[in-house]
Protein backbone atom coordinates (compact mmCIF):
# COMPACT_ATOMS: atom_id res chain seq x y z
CA UNK A 1 0.00 0.00 0.00
CA UNK A 2 2.84 2.42 0.87
CA UNK A 3 4.61 1.67 -2.40
CA UNK A 4 1.47 2.33 -4.46
CA UNK A 5 0.78 5.52 -2.53
CA UNK A 6 4.36 6.71 -2.98
CA UNK A 7 4.26 6.07 -6.74
CA UNK A 8 0.98 7.95 -7.16
CA UNK A 9 2.20 10.89 -5.10
CA UNK A 10 5.35 11.11 -7.22
CA UNK A 11 3.28 11.20 -10.45
CA UNK A 12 0.95 13.87 -9.05
CA UNK A 13 3.86 15.92 -7.76
CA UNK A 14 5.73 15.93 -11.10
CA UNK A 15 2.54 16.58 -13.05
CA UNK A 16 1.75 19.61 -10.92
CA UNK A 17 5.30 20.92 -11.35
CA UNK A 18 4.77 20.86 -15.12
CA UNK A 19 1.17 22.07 -15.11
CA UNK A 20 1.45 25.05 -12.76
CA UNK A 21 3.91 27.11 -14.86
CA UNK A 22 1.69 26.56 -17.91
CA UNK A 23 -1.43 27.76 -16.08
CA UNK A 24 0.48 30.71 -14.61
CA UNK A 25 1.81 31.75 -18.03
CA UNK A 26 -1.65 31.57 -19.57
CA UNK A 27 -3.12 33.59 -16.71
CA UNK A 28 -0.48 36.31 -17.02
CA UNK A 29 -0.88 36.43 -20.79
CA UNK A 30 -4.64 36.73 -20.50
CA UNK A 31 -4.39 39.42 -17.82
CA UNK A 32 -1.74 41.66 -19.39
CA UNK A 33 -1.66 40.97 -23.13
CA UNK A 34 -4.47 43.44 -23.87
CA UNK A 35 -7.06 40.81 -24.73
CA UNK A 36 -8.92 41.85 -21.61
CA UNK A 37 -9.30 45.45 -22.76
CA UNK A 38 -12.87 46.58 -22.43
CA UNK A 39 -14.59 48.64 -25.10
CA UNK A 40 -14.97 51.54 -22.65
CA UNK A 41 -12.01 52.36 -20.35
CA UNK A 42 -12.72 52.56 -16.64
CA UNK A 43 -12.01 55.61 -14.50
CA UNK A 44 -9.22 53.70 -12.73
CA UNK A 45 -7.57 52.82 -16.04
CA UNK A 46 -7.74 56.43 -17.25
CA UNK A 47 -6.25 57.76 -14.00
CA UNK A 48 -3.43 55.21 -14.03
CA UNK A 49 -2.66 55.91 -17.68
CA UNK A 50 -2.62 59.65 -16.97
CA UNK A 51 -0.05 59.09 -14.22
CA UNK A 52 2.01 56.95 -16.58
CA UNK A 53 1.90 59.74 -19.15
CA UNK A 54 3.12 62.27 -16.58
CA UNK A 55 6.07 60.03 -15.79
CA UNK A 56 6.84 59.56 -19.48
CA UNK A 57 6.88 63.30 -20.16
CA UNK A 58 9.10 63.83 -17.11
CA UNK A 59 11.54 61.21 -18.39
CA UNK A 60 11.68 62.86 -21.83
CA UNK A 61 12.92 66.17 -20.43
CA UNK A 62 16.65 66.54 -19.60
CA UNK A 63 17.64 66.20 -15.97
CA UNK A 64 19.49 69.50 -15.89
CA UNK A 65 17.13 72.31 -14.92
CA UNK A 66 18.85 74.76 -17.25
CA UNK A 67 18.28 72.53 -20.27
CA UNK A 68 14.62 71.76 -19.58
CA UNK A 69 13.22 75.01 -20.95
CA UNK A 70 15.36 74.95 -24.11
CA UNK A 71 14.36 71.35 -24.83
CA UNK A 72 10.69 72.14 -24.29
CA UNK A 73 10.92 75.29 -26.43
CA UNK A 74 12.62 73.41 -29.28
CA UNK A 75 10.17 70.54 -29.25
CA UNK A 76 7.12 72.85 -29.36
CA UNK A 77 8.70 74.84 -32.19
CA UNK A 78 9.43 71.61 -34.08
CA UNK A 79 5.81 70.55 -34.00
CA UNK A 80 4.62 74.00 -35.07
CA UNK A 81 7.08 73.92 -37.96
CA UNK A 82 5.50 70.61 -38.97
CA UNK A 83 2.06 72.30 -38.64
CA UNK A 84 1.02 69.66 -36.11
CA UNK A 85 -1.20 71.71 -33.79
CA UNK A 86 -2.34 68.76 -31.69
CA UNK A 87 1.20 67.65 -30.86
CA UNK A 88 2.31 71.23 -30.16
CA UNK A 89 -0.65 71.77 -27.84
CA UNK A 90 0.10 68.42 -26.20
CA UNK A 91 3.61 69.56 -25.32
CA UNK A 92 2.19 72.84 -24.00
CA UNK A 93 -0.09 70.84 -21.71
CA UNK A 94 2.88 68.69 -20.65
CA UNK A 95 4.87 71.75 -19.51
CA UNK A 96 4.31 71.02 -15.77
CA UNK A 97 6.08 67.67 -16.20
CA UNK A 98 8.83 68.91 -18.51
CA UNK A 99 9.92 72.20 -16.89
CA UNK A 100 11.78 72.87 -13.64
CA UNK A 101 9.95 73.48 -10.37
CA UNK A 102 10.27 77.24 -10.41
CA UNK A 103 8.87 77.47 -13.93
CA UNK A 104 6.04 75.14 -12.97
CA UNK A 105 5.07 77.35 -10.02
CA UNK A 106 5.02 80.40 -12.30
CA UNK A 107 3.02 78.46 -14.87
CA UNK A 108 0.38 77.44 -12.35
CA UNK A 109 0.09 81.00 -11.07
CA UNK A 110 -0.32 82.33 -14.64
CA UNK A 111 -2.94 79.71 -15.52
CA UNK A 112 -5.07 80.76 -12.56
CA UNK A 113 -5.30 84.25 -14.04
CA UNK A 114 -6.42 83.10 -17.51
CA UNK A 115 -10.16 83.56 -18.08
CA UNK A 116 -11.12 80.37 -19.88
CA UNK A 117 -13.64 77.68 -19.07
CA UNK A 118 -11.52 74.57 -19.54
CA UNK A 119 -8.51 73.89 -17.34
CA UNK A 120 -6.51 72.54 -20.30
CA UNK A 121 -7.12 75.73 -22.26
CA UNK A 122 -5.96 77.85 -19.33
CA UNK A 123 -2.83 75.76 -18.92
CA UNK A 124 -2.01 75.80 -22.63
CA UNK A 125 -2.50 79.57 -22.83
CA UNK A 126 -0.26 80.13 -19.81
CA UNK A 127 2.38 77.79 -21.22
CA UNK A 128 2.32 79.59 -24.55
CA UNK A 129 3.00 82.89 -22.79
CA UNK A 130 6.26 81.47 -21.50
CA UNK A 131 7.46 81.05 -25.09
CA UNK A 132 8.71 83.84 -27.36
CA UNK A 133 6.18 85.88 -29.33
CA UNK A 134 7.12 84.29 -32.64
CA UNK A 135 6.14 80.87 -31.24
CA UNK A 136 2.73 82.25 -30.30
CA UNK A 137 2.26 83.62 -33.80
CA UNK A 138 3.30 80.28 -35.29
CA UNK A 139 0.73 78.57 -33.08
CA UNK A 140 -2.03 80.87 -34.32
CA UNK A 141 -1.02 80.31 -37.93
CA UNK A 142 -0.94 76.55 -37.46
CA UNK A 143 -4.35 76.62 -35.79
CA UNK A 144 -5.81 78.68 -38.61
CA UNK A 145 -4.37 76.29 -41.18
CA UNK A 146 -5.84 73.32 -39.32
CA UNK A 147 -9.22 75.00 -38.92
CA UNK A 148 -8.98 74.94 -35.14
CA UNK A 149 -9.31 77.79 -32.65
CA UNK A 150 -8.29 77.02 -29.10
CA UNK A 151 -7.80 80.57 -27.86
CA UNK A 152 -9.51 83.81 -28.78
CA UNK A 153 -6.22 85.47 -29.66
CA UNK A 154 -2.84 84.43 -28.38
CA UNK A 155 -0.96 87.38 -29.82
CA UNK A 156 -3.24 89.87 -28.05
CA UNK A 157 -2.00 88.53 -24.72
CA UNK A 158 1.49 89.74 -25.56
CA UNK A 159 0.89 93.00 -27.42
CA UNK A 160 -1.47 94.58 -29.93
CA UNK A 161 -0.77 92.47 -32.98
CA UNK A 162 -3.03 91.69 -35.91
CA UNK A 163 -4.37 88.17 -35.87
CA UNK A 164 -2.81 85.83 -38.35
CA UNK A 165 -5.24 85.34 -41.20
CA UNK A 166 -5.16 81.71 -42.24
CA UNK A 167 -8.81 81.17 -43.08
CA UNK A 168 -8.03 80.52 -46.74
CA UNK A 169 -5.60 77.74 -45.94
CA UNK A 170 -7.44 74.45 -46.03
CA UNK A 171 -4.79 71.78 -46.31
CA UNK A 172 -2.32 70.37 -43.84
CA UNK A 173 0.24 67.59 -44.03
CA UNK A 174 -2.21 64.71 -43.87
CA UNK A 175 -4.44 65.94 -46.68
CA UNK A 176 -1.44 66.69 -48.89
CA UNK A 177 -0.10 63.20 -48.36
CA UNK A 178 -3.53 61.75 -48.98
CA UNK A 179 -3.88 63.64 -52.25
CA UNK A 180 -0.46 62.51 -53.45
CA UNK A 181 -1.20 58.88 -52.68
CA UNK A 182 -4.75 58.82 -54.02
CA UNK A 183 -3.68 58.10 -57.57
CA UNK A 184 -1.32 55.38 -56.39
CA UNK A 185 -4.28 53.54 -54.88
CA UNK A 186 -6.30 53.86 -58.06
CA UNK A 187 -9.00 56.18 -56.78
CA UNK A 188 -10.53 59.28 -58.28
CA UNK A 189 -10.89 62.64 -56.53
CA UNK A 190 -14.01 62.50 -54.47
CA UNK A 191 -16.40 65.10 -53.15
CA UNK A 192 -17.13 65.40 -49.47
CA UNK A 193 -20.01 63.83 -47.60
CA UNK A 194 -21.98 66.20 -45.39
CA UNK A 195 -21.91 65.06 -41.79
CA UNK A 196 -24.31 65.99 -39.01
CA UNK A 197 -24.14 69.55 -37.76
CA UNK A 198 -22.55 68.38 -34.51
CA UNK A 199 -19.32 67.53 -36.33
CA UNK A 200 -16.53 70.04 -35.93
CA UNK A 201 -15.66 72.18 -38.92
CA UNK A 202 -12.05 71.08 -38.72
CA UNK A 203 -13.14 67.52 -39.41
CA UNK A 204 -15.28 68.27 -42.45
CA UNK A 205 -12.23 68.42 -44.69
CA UNK A 206 -11.44 64.84 -43.77
CA UNK A 207 -14.79 63.42 -44.79
CA UNK A 208 -13.21 61.97 -47.90
CA UNK A 209 -15.72 59.24 -48.59
CA UNK A 210 -17.14 60.73 -51.77
CA UNK A 211 -20.54 59.73 -53.11
CA UNK A 212 -22.26 56.53 -54.17
CA UNK A 213 -21.55 57.51 -57.78
CA UNK A 214 -17.81 57.49 -57.03
CA UNK A 215 -18.25 54.18 -55.22
CA UNK A 216 -20.04 52.73 -58.26
CA UNK A 217 -17.24 53.81 -60.61
CA UNK A 218 -14.49 52.40 -58.38
CA UNK A 219 -16.48 49.20 -57.82
CA UNK A 220 -16.76 48.66 -61.55
CA UNK A 221 -13.01 49.10 -61.94
CA UNK A 222 -12.44 46.64 -59.08
CA UNK A 223 -14.72 44.05 -60.68
CA UNK A 224 -12.94 44.50 -64.03
CA UNK A 225 -9.57 43.83 -62.37
CA UNK A 226 -8.19 47.36 -62.27
CA UNK A 227 -5.85 48.45 -59.49
CA UNK A 228 -8.29 49.56 -56.81
CA UNK A 229 -7.64 49.13 -53.11
CA UNK A 230 -10.40 46.89 -51.69
CA UNK A 231 -9.85 48.25 -48.18
CA UNK A 232 -10.66 51.84 -49.12
CA UNK A 233 -13.47 50.57 -51.32
CA UNK A 234 -15.22 48.75 -48.49
CA UNK A 235 -14.45 51.47 -45.94
CA UNK A 236 -16.09 53.94 -48.30
CA UNK A 237 -19.16 51.72 -48.61
CA UNK A 238 -19.47 51.34 -44.83
CA UNK A 239 -19.18 55.10 -44.38
CA UNK A 240 -21.66 55.98 -47.10
CA UNK A 241 -24.20 53.47 -45.83
CA UNK A 242 -23.73 54.89 -42.34
CA UNK A 243 -24.20 58.43 -43.67
CA UNK A 244 -27.71 57.49 -44.80
CA UNK A 245 -28.76 56.38 -41.33
CA UNK A 246 -30.17 58.92 -38.91
CA UNK A 247 -28.70 57.47 -35.72
CA UNK A 248 -25.49 58.43 -33.94
CA UNK A 249 -23.87 55.12 -34.87
CA UNK A 250 -24.06 56.08 -38.54
CA UNK A 251 -22.32 59.40 -37.92
CA UNK A 252 -19.62 57.59 -35.96
CA UNK A 253 -19.09 55.17 -38.84
CA UNK A 254 -18.70 58.11 -41.23
CA UNK A 255 -16.07 59.79 -39.10
CA UNK A 256 -14.20 56.55 -38.39
CA UNK A 257 -14.31 55.50 -42.05
CA UNK A 258 -12.96 58.91 -43.07
CA UNK A 259 -10.07 58.58 -40.61
CA UNK A 260 -9.29 55.07 -41.82
CA UNK A 261 -9.45 56.08 -45.46
CA UNK A 262 -7.22 59.10 -44.88
CA UNK A 263 -4.69 56.98 -42.98
CA UNK A 264 -4.77 54.29 -45.66
CA UNK A 265 -4.30 56.71 -48.53
CA UNK A 266 -1.52 58.51 -46.66
CA UNK A 267 0.10 55.10 -46.01
CA UNK A 268 0.12 55.65 -42.28
CA UNK A 269 -1.13 52.22 -41.25
CA UNK A 270 1.15 49.41 -40.15
CA UNK A 271 1.13 46.21 -42.25
CA UNK A 272 -0.26 44.31 -39.26
CA UNK A 273 -3.15 46.72 -38.79
CA UNK A 274 -3.78 46.76 -42.53
CA UNK A 275 -4.13 42.98 -42.48
CA UNK A 276 -6.32 43.17 -39.41
CA UNK A 277 -8.67 45.71 -40.99
CA UNK A 278 -8.73 43.78 -44.27
CA UNK A 279 -9.94 40.71 -42.39
CA UNK A 280 -12.50 42.73 -40.45
CA UNK A 281 -13.82 44.29 -43.66
CA UNK A 282 -13.93 40.92 -45.40
CA UNK A 283 -15.97 39.56 -42.51
CA UNK A 284 -18.36 42.51 -42.76
CA UNK A 285 -18.59 42.51 -46.56
CA UNK A 286 -17.34 39.13 -47.87
CA UNK A 287 -15.85 39.12 -51.36
CA UNK A 288 -17.73 35.90 -52.06
CA UNK A 289 -21.02 37.78 -51.70
CA UNK A 290 -19.99 41.22 -52.96
CA UNK A 291 -18.25 40.36 -56.23
CA UNK A 292 -21.11 38.27 -57.74
CA UNK A 293 -23.62 40.94 -56.72
CA UNK A 294 -21.57 43.68 -58.40
CA UNK A 295 -20.96 41.57 -61.50
CA UNK A 296 -24.72 41.17 -61.93
CA UNK A 297 -25.14 44.94 -61.65
CA UNK A 298 -22.50 45.82 -64.22
CA UNK A 299 -23.54 43.12 -66.68
CA UNK A 300 -26.85 44.87 -67.20
CA UNK A 301 -27.34 48.11 -69.10
CA UNK A 302 -28.83 50.90 -66.99
CA UNK A 303 -28.75 54.64 -66.55
CA UNK A 304 -26.23 56.17 -64.16
CA UNK A 305 -28.77 56.81 -61.41
CA UNK A 306 -30.21 53.32 -61.65
CA UNK A 307 -26.74 51.79 -61.61
CA UNK A 308 -25.81 53.79 -58.50
CA UNK A 309 -28.93 52.54 -56.72
CA UNK A 310 -28.16 48.98 -57.71
CA UNK A 311 -24.57 49.27 -56.45
CA UNK A 312 -25.86 50.56 -53.13
CA UNK A 313 -28.26 47.63 -52.93
CA UNK A 314 -25.46 45.21 -53.84
CA UNK A 315 -23.29 46.40 -50.98
CA UNK A 316 -26.17 46.33 -48.52
CA UNK A 317 -27.17 42.82 -49.56
CA UNK A 318 -23.56 41.61 -49.21
CA UNK A 319 -23.19 42.84 -45.62
CA UNK A 320 -22.84 40.13 -43.01
CA UNK A 321 -24.54 41.38 -39.79
CA UNK A 322 -22.21 39.51 -37.43
CA UNK A 323 -19.10 40.69 -39.25
CA UNK A 324 -20.42 44.25 -39.40
CA UNK A 325 -21.01 44.23 -35.66
CA UNK A 326 -17.39 43.27 -35.04
CA UNK A 327 -16.17 45.94 -37.45
CA UNK A 328 -18.36 48.61 -35.83
CA UNK A 329 -16.78 47.84 -32.46
CA UNK A 330 -13.44 48.96 -33.93
CA UNK A 331 -15.01 51.92 -35.71
CA UNK A 332 -16.39 53.12 -32.38
CA UNK A 333 -12.86 53.17 -30.96
CA UNK A 334 -11.49 55.12 -33.94
CA UNK A 335 -14.38 57.57 -33.87
CA UNK A 336 -13.88 58.18 -30.15
CA UNK A 337 -10.17 58.87 -30.70
CA UNK A 338 -11.05 61.42 -33.35
CA UNK A 339 -13.65 63.09 -31.15
CA UNK A 340 -11.25 63.36 -28.21
CA UNK A 341 -8.47 64.89 -30.30
CA UNK A 342 -8.93 65.74 -33.98
CA UNK A 343 -8.97 63.80 -37.20
CA UNK A 344 -5.28 64.44 -38.07
CA UNK A 345 -4.37 63.58 -34.47
CA UNK A 346 -6.37 60.35 -34.69
CA UNK A 347 -4.35 59.36 -37.75
CA UNK A 348 -1.17 59.97 -35.74
CA UNK A 349 -2.43 57.82 -32.86
CA UNK A 350 -3.42 54.85 -35.01
CA UNK A 351 -0.24 55.05 -37.08
CA UNK A 352 1.50 52.57 -34.76
CA UNK A 353 -1.52 50.36 -34.04
CA UNK A 354 -1.06 46.71 -34.96
CA UNK A 355 -4.13 44.92 -33.60
CA UNK A 356 -7.34 45.27 -31.64
CA UNK A 357 -5.53 45.59 -28.30
CA UNK A 358 -3.34 48.42 -29.64
CA UNK A 359 -6.43 50.20 -30.92
CA UNK A 360 -7.94 50.15 -27.47
CA UNK A 361 -4.64 51.33 -26.00
CA UNK A 362 -4.71 54.29 -28.38
CA UNK A 363 -8.27 55.07 -27.30
CA UNK A 364 -7.22 54.86 -23.64
CA UNK A 365 -4.33 57.26 -24.30
CA UNK A 366 -6.71 59.70 -25.95
CA UNK A 367 -9.13 59.43 -23.02
CA UNK A 368 -6.37 60.04 -20.50
CA UNK A 369 -4.42 62.77 -22.25
CA UNK A 370 -6.23 64.22 -25.25
CA UNK A 371 -3.68 66.18 -27.27
CA UNK A 372 -0.97 65.12 -24.83
CA UNK A 373 -1.34 61.59 -26.17
CA UNK A 374 -0.51 62.86 -29.67
CA UNK A 375 2.63 64.58 -28.38
CA UNK A 376 3.71 61.42 -26.57
CA UNK A 377 3.17 59.24 -29.64
CA UNK A 378 5.10 61.72 -31.81
CA UNK A 379 7.99 61.56 -29.34
CA UNK A 380 8.05 57.87 -28.32
CA UNK A 381 6.44 56.16 -31.29
CA UNK A 382 4.85 52.78 -30.68
CA UNK A 383 6.36 52.59 -27.19
CA UNK A 384 3.84 55.23 -26.13
CA UNK A 385 1.03 52.70 -26.57
CA UNK A 386 2.56 50.45 -23.92
CA UNK A 387 1.94 52.92 -21.10
CA UNK A 388 -1.82 52.54 -21.51
CA UNK A 389 -2.71 50.61 -18.36
CA UNK A 390 -6.17 49.16 -18.37
CA UNK A 391 -5.66 47.08 -15.25
CA UNK A 392 -6.85 43.49 -15.04
CA UNK A 393 -10.28 42.68 -16.41
CA UNK A 394 -11.60 39.69 -14.48
CA UNK A 395 -13.28 37.69 -17.18
CA UNK A 396 -14.77 34.27 -16.55
CA UNK A 397 -11.90 32.52 -18.34
CA UNK A 398 -9.32 34.42 -16.30
CA UNK A 399 -11.11 33.57 -13.05
CA UNK A 400 -11.14 29.88 -14.01
CA UNK A 401 -7.43 30.06 -14.78
CA UNK A 402 -6.67 31.61 -11.38
CA UNK A 403 -8.91 29.09 -9.62
CA UNK A 404 -7.12 26.25 -11.40
CA UNK A 405 -3.75 27.69 -10.44
CA UNK A 406 -4.85 27.99 -6.81
CA UNK A 407 -6.18 24.44 -6.75
CA UNK A 408 -2.95 23.13 -8.27
CA UNK A 409 -0.93 24.99 -5.65
CA UNK A 410 -3.00 23.53 -2.82
CA UNK A 411 -2.73 20.03 -4.29
CA UNK A 412 1.05 20.42 -4.60
CA UNK A 413 1.26 21.57 -0.99
CA UNK A 414 -0.83 18.57 0.16
CA UNK A 415 1.39 16.13 -1.73
CA UNK A 416 4.51 17.69 -0.23
CA UNK A 417 3.14 17.44 3.29
CA UNK A 418 1.92 13.86 2.76
CA UNK A 419 5.27 12.80 1.32
CA UNK A 420 7.13 14.43 4.18
CA UNK A 421 4.98 12.73 6.78
CA UNK A 422 5.32 9.34 5.08
CA UNK A 423 9.09 9.39 4.58
CA UNK A 424 10.29 11.38 7.56
CA UNK A 425 9.43 9.72 10.83
CA UNK A 426 10.35 11.49 14.02
CA UNK A 427 11.77 9.31 16.79
CA UNK A 428 9.27 8.45 19.47
CA UNK A 429 9.91 9.70 22.93
CA UNK A 430 10.98 6.96 25.34
CA UNK A 431 8.92 6.78 28.47
CA UNK A 432 11.14 6.49 31.50
CA UNK A 433 9.85 4.21 34.27
CA UNK A 434 8.79 6.04 37.36
CA UNK A 435 8.39 4.92 40.93
CA UNK A 436 10.63 2.93 43.27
Amino acid sequence: MDKTSGWMQAVVFNSLLVLMPVIAAQSLSMAFSGEGFSDTPTIEAIDQTRRNMDESFASISPRSGGDKYKFWHDIVERELTDMDVSAARGFLLAAPEMLDRESVRELQADSDGVKMDRADDRLAAAALRKLPLDIGLKFEEAEAAAGRKTFASISSDFEDTDEADGSDTTAIGETQAASEDASALGEEDETEVTLAASARSADRRFILLGTFADLANNSERWVRGDRVDPITLKVTAIGLIGAESADGVGDGNVRAASILKSARRARRMTPEFTTYMRNRLNDAIPDSALRPALEDVFDELATTSVRVDRVRDAYMSAIDPAGLQQLEADLVQIDRIGMLTSTPAAITLIEHVKDEADLRRARLLAEAGGDRSVALVKQNGEDALRIADTGIKWTRDLMFQVMGLTASGLALLYVMIATFRRNVRLPKKRIEPTGI
